[in-house]
This record gives structure tokens, sequence and C-alpha cells, in this order.
């Protein structure tokens, strides 16, 4: 009845007819009913039975029709294909299956291990013994199953698109499932050839599989060939115990319906660790950064430092697979690396089409097929190629950022964390300055020139293609304060701060400098709010008072909120936006205004007395150019409202390095970008906070200062050595 049920009439039909042809007086279920444990991943139904004469213990396995239908024949050809491994690793077909009318196959299965109680899959196993367990079935793989295939091996020369293609055929033709995925993270149709994740450059697996692509290499590589699972998850391991004990060595392999003679002997080694590391990757959210990265890292190009950032047991399980693997491939040493980072760039991608697997685990896996393959372009340059990757200038990849909100890659994109390749984007110039002034602004003038402020108010000009233009030089006291100074965006004029008084410096095209009288200022808590650019503001905390960059006449003032922390205004001073500690302030020009709520304390301070007793933390403040976007960095989180429609358009928490190192007063500066994207320069290192949960920038030296241009098409960084440069965005 339980057959019938489950499995239809035609299952009981086939079974009465080929018991009676086996000699079988008896077919029951085992009772009470046994369900195999862990994942069916084929939708086959296993159950126990027993028969007689003679008496049996079997495993009845229904595949369903359209599953892969060559289960029966694959098990037959793996049983004979090293006899002696499948006696004490594989289980028999004592009975040949059968086929029915409906495209289904019923298979009778030996019990592994010979016990239903005693035997578990791999992966219901506690993490010291899953450890002992893969390492057993590589060294079995390898070294045992492969034995005799290795000695007579001859290494296959492929191009790295092809094994892929090869590999992923299934997935990939016919726009499969995993082009679908790539779709989804906006990295396939659009085909950048390079993604930007946790700071690194990487190539697109997506091009890697097509192939022929001119920014990117298919280099030729040696790969060993031979038996192969060819599905070899934890799952796909059974592990019996004796006296409560596992005992790893005594494993036997199951699911054999991909098994293969020809198959790469990698794949069943990167399939095996990538299902081992599941339960550290899959979950609802990702890894916070530092751990991600890490452990990506540690997959593919170990370091020891790396362990200190991943999650628990994680770099325990990677180094008993790969170290295993190593010394099974000892005689084969850096091709058999070469060839095992391809085959996980391969199985990588193929769980991101794995259906049970989380959003957040399948672009684990996309990013990892990303470091795997730029790890073979790495290895596989040519000698005198340059530095990796190909054509990289210093800092290139911190600038090619796009926005989210309605620009931008999709969201799935954003959650990956790959930022694709746009162009132009490249260093358009850069000069040294002579000034070595850590409290140096940078600014772009208009008539696409370039400005830098030392801290005595010299100012330094040039156009972004680097001609030099007239200047003037500083003069006693300094700047009251840090990045008190700010150039101009529609006329040529710098105002610089100094103590009770605006100085305000107009550069004619004549030649020269012209400086009006002093701008005085009530008191010294007076400041300049250092963002603009057509107009600019100051404020005494009671009043942001707007001003014309002619002669700092006042054009129009605004009530600060109590305790004011920051503020900002955009070119125009349409939208002016200021801060309490846990709260913002965004005042729209003809419109109302807009109060958010945001969260902030200092890390290791988050106890509720401590709070109580220290002063309430300060914040950044950013407004886009036009004005069209808000962005704030707390040292708790980091958020962006659109002005439009006052919607939260991104908003995430800091992690607690990030939130360490915003502690600090020198080389800080927040600006934001129209599409919403945020530029954070904390310490004199840049970062941008709204792309993969907080991407650190590559860069030589730190900087004083970082400007965006008024259509915001370049950013102008300058170093505390004295270095401009100016980017295309």
């Amino acid at each position: 009845m339980w057959i019938r049920n489950t499995c239809e009439q035609e299952v009981v039909d086939e079974l009465l007819r080929q018991g009676g042809e086996y000699g079988w007086s008896e077919l029951r279920l085992n009772r009470p009913l046994w369900t195999m444990p862990g994942s069916s991943y084929t939708g086959a139904v296993l159950q126990a039975i027993h028969v007689a004469p003679p008496p049996r213990q079997l495993v009845l396995k229904v595949i369903p029709a359209g599953a892969p239908g060559r289960e029966a024949s694959a098990h037959t050809d793996a049983l004979e294909a090293v006899p002696e491994f499948s006696k004490l690793h594989l289980v028999g077909q004592p009975y040949p299956p059968m086929d029915l009318p409906d495209g289904r196959t019923v298979m009778f299965q030996e019990v592994a291990g010979g016990s239903l109680r005693d035997v578990t899959p791999a992966g219901s196993l506690s993490r010291e013994e899953q450890n002992q367990v893969v390492e057993a079935v590589v060294r079995g793989l390898l070294a045992e199953w492969n034995e005799a295939a290795l000695k007579n091996a001859v290494p296959t020369q492929v191009t790295v698109s092809d094994f892929l293609r090869r590999e992923l055929d299934d997935v990939w033709t016919g726009g499969g499932s995993l082009q679908a995925f790539g779709r989804g993270l906006g990295v396939f149709d659009s085909s950048p050839p390079w993604l930007y994740s946790d700071g690194m450059r990487l190539p697109n697996p997506y091009l890697l599989i097509k192939g022929g692509y001119p920014a990117l290499a298919d280099p030729t590589v040696p790969v060993l060939r031979g038996l192969g699972h060819g599905d070899l998850h934890l799952d796909n391991v059974l592990v019996p115990r004796l006296e409560k004990v596992v005992r790893s060595r005594a494993y036997r392999l199951i699911d054999l319906c991909t098994f293969g003679k020809d198959a790469d002997l990698g794949r069943d080694v990167a399939t095996l660790l990538l299902s081992a590391l599941l339960p550290h990757v899959n979950h609802p959210q990702e890894l916070p950064p530092d751990q991600r990265h890490a452990l990506l890292r540690f997959v593919v190009d170990p370091d020891a430092s790396h362990r200190a950032d991943i999650v628990p047991g994680a770099a325990a399980l990677v180094a008993a697979v790969r170290d295993t693997a190593r010394e099974a491939m000892a005689g084969w040493g850096d091709p058999w690396d070469l060839q095992f980072l391809l085959s996980l760039t391969a199985a990588a991608l193929r769980f991101t089409t794995y259906t049970k697997i989380t959003e957040a685990g399948r672009t684990w896996f996309a990013r990892l097929a990303a470091h795997a393959g730029g790890e073979v372009l790495a290895r596989t340059r040519e000698d005198g190629a340059g530095a990796w990757p190909p054509a990289l200038e210093p800092g290139r990849d911190s600038f090619t950022v796009p926005g989210f909100g309605h620009a931008g890659p999709p969201a799935r994109a954003r959650a990956a964390g790959f930022v694709s390749d746009q162009e132009p984007q490249r260093r358009r110039w850069q000069t040294e300055t002579g000034v070595r002034d850590d409290r140096s602004v940078v600014g772009f003038g208009p008539d696409h020139t370039v400005v830098a402020v030392d801290s005595e108010g010299g100012v330094l000009r040039w156009t972004v293609s680097g001609d030099p233009l007239p200047g003037t030089g500083g003069r006693p006291p300094q700047q009251r304060l840090g990045h008190q100074s700010l150039v101009a965006s529609l006329t040529h004029s710098v105002v610089v701060a100094r103590p009770k008084e605006l100085e305000i410096v107009h550069f004619p095209q004549r030649g020269g400098a012209l400086r009006p009288p002093p701008v005085p200022l009530r008191n010294d808590d007076h400041f300049l709010v250092t963002s603009g650019g057509d107009v600019f503001a100051t404020h005494d905390r009671k009043y942001l008072t707007v001003r014309a960059f002619e002669d700092g006449a006042p054009i129009e003032a605004l009530p600060c909120p109590p305790s004011l922390a920051a503020s900002a205004v955009s070119i125009d001073a349409s939208v002016v936006a200021m801060a309490r500690s846990r709260e913002v302030h965004i005042h729209r020009r003809d419109r109302s205004p807009l109060t958010f709520g945001v969260a902030n304390s200092i890390p290791h301070l988050r106890n509720r007395f401590v709070q109580m007793m220290t002063p309430d933390p300060g914040l950044q403040l950013a407004v886009s150019p036009s004005g069209s976007h808000v962005g704030c960095v707390t040292f708790e989180e980091v958020v962006v409202w659109s002005t439009d429609d006052g919607r939260e358009v991104y908003r995430r928490k800091l992690t607690d390095r990030e939130a360490d190192e915003a502690l600090g007063a020198k080389w800080m500066r927040l600006v934001c970008t129209e599409t919403g994207t945020l530029f954070w320069l904390r310490r004199g290192r840049l970062a941008i906070p709204t792309v993969d949960g907080g991407t650190q920038l590559r860069q030589s030296g730190t900087y004083a200062d970082i400007a965006l241009a008024r259509d915001g098409t370049m950013l102008a960084t300058l170093g505390t050595e004295g270095r401009l440069e100016v980017w295309d965005l």
C-alpha cells in the first residue's frame, strides 16, 4: 500500500513480476518505515525493503522520468571500473534495474555498510568528524580509485574556456540556469571584463566561460582526467559508526548517476569542499565583509593571516581537503594546484544554480568563481607580462563605481558586491604639487580647472589636462581648522576660513589675484561648510548662513538644530543637510523639510551606562552636487536618502573596523554622487561605504582630501605628500 500510494501501481506490478523471476516468496517494507537522511537532489524515492529467499535487506530506489536516466548503467560502470575500490567504497546492485513504461527506473542497491541504523551521510556529522571523512574520501578518490589511471595518465592541454564549457555544459548551453543567474547579477548581458569585489579587481567568470574576450586571457593549462563521481556532495558520502565512533575509512559513495571514466580529477574534490563549506556561507545574510573576503582568499590563495577572520571551523575544513589532495598529487605539484583552481571555478559557478542555496550563499559562490578564475589568470600569465591584474594602474579600480537606486546594476548585483567595469575609467592627469601639507584642500573650479589650497591659503591651479594656471602664495595665520577652504565652481575663486574672518581670493583672466576685504565673523565658533560651489555657507551652531562668493555677503539664513554635529549643502544650497548626533534634518528650497533618525554610538562604548557618561558622538554628512541625494555616516551605520521623495535608498551597519577608523579628525571627508554612491575618506584611506558592504580602495600613500567635479564625471585626490591626481569616473 505504501509503495502504491507513493510510487503508483506500476511500481508494485513490476516488483511482483520481477520478484517472481528472482524466486522471492515475500517482499516487505522495513518497519518502522526508513527514510534516507540527507538530501535527494533528483527527487528519487528511496525505501528499505526485506526480500527472501535468500533473506536480504535492500534499498529500493525509484528514479523519476527526466532525472539522470543513466544512473543504473553508470552505477554498473563505476562498480566495474576498480573492483577492489568498489567492494570497499561503493554499494552493489544485486539485481538488474527495471525500466518502467512511463520513463522511470527502479534500482536495487545494497545497504551501505550493512546497516540502516549505524550509517549516516557525512553532511550530518560533527565538524571534527566531517574533517576526518573528507580527508579519507579525497585520499581515496585520488590515491586509490585513480591509482591505476594516474600511472598511465597523460595531461590534456585545454584552454580555460574549453574546460569550463565542458564542465558546465548542462547548466550553460541553451541559456541555462547559470546564464540566468549571471543576468541577475548584472554582469552577463553587459559583459564587463572586470568585476570589483572586496577591493580587488577580478575577471568576470562568465566571460571566462565564453572565451575570446580581448581584455581577458584564455590560457592553455594541463588537465588530468580519470574516474569521477561527478556530484560528490557530503550527502552522497555515507559513513558507518562502530561503537558510536565514526569509521571514516569505511565510507561509501552513492548516487553515481554522473559517474564518468574521463572526468576532471579536480571536480569531485572541489564539489566536496564547497558542499562542506555550505553551512558557513549559506545564510539569509552575507558574511561580514572581513570574514567573507578572508574565506574566499583562503580557499584560492591561502595565507595564515586569513585564519583570524574566518568563521570557526572553515579554515580547518579547507585545509583538510586542500592538503590531502596536494599530498595525494605530490608528484604533479603546481599543475595540480592550477587544475584544482579551475575545478573550483566551475564548481562554484554550478553551485550558483542550486535553488536550495540562499541568495547570499549563491552570490558567495559567484564571488569565489571570480576569485579562483583570477588566480588562474595570475598564475598563467607570461613572464614579463607586468603586474597583476594586467594594465592596472594604482588606484584605477578605486573609481569604477556605478550608483544604485535609479541607476547602476540591479539589486542582486549590489547584493553580490560586483561593481561593473565602466568606460571611461582612467587616471586623466597627475602631478606633484610640491606642497607636503596634510591640511591641504582640493576642489574643481570652472572651465575644467582643479585647485589645491594649502593650510596658509596658498593656491595652486591647473587645467584638468595638466596645464599650470596662475595661483597665489599663502600667508599666516593658518586656516583655523583642517579642510577650512572651499573652491568656487562658477567663478575662479577660493574662500579660506581664518580666525574670526573669511578670506576670499579671485583669479581674473588677466592674471594676478584679487583679495576683497576680509569678511568678519562674529566669534570663533563660526565654521565654513566645506561643500557648495556656486555659493558657500558658514554656521555658528545657531544659524547656517548661505553667502555669495563675490564678497561673502549673506543670501539666506537657516536655523540650526540644537547641538549641531555636521552640515553640508548642495552646489547652489537648494538642499541643506544639518544633523544632530542621531537626527538628520534636510531643508529643500520651496519644499517641506525632511527629518530622519540614525543610529550612532562609539564602538567599545556602547554600554548604556557608559553612553550616559560620554558626549554624544559626531557624524559626517554629504549632499550630491544637485542635491538629489544626502548621505550620512555615523559610528554605527551608513544611510543614503533621495531628497526628491524622502525615500531611503541605502542603509547598512558599519563593521567594527569601519567604526574604529571613523574615530579621528584628520583626513576625513564624505562626498556623494548624483546616484547616491558615497566616497568616504577616513584617516587618509578612501573607501566606498555604499558598495560591497564597505569596499576599501587601493591607493598609494594617504589622502589629505578628495573632491567631486560639479558634473560628477571626475574625482580629484590630494595626497599628504603632495601628489594630485584627477580620475575620470
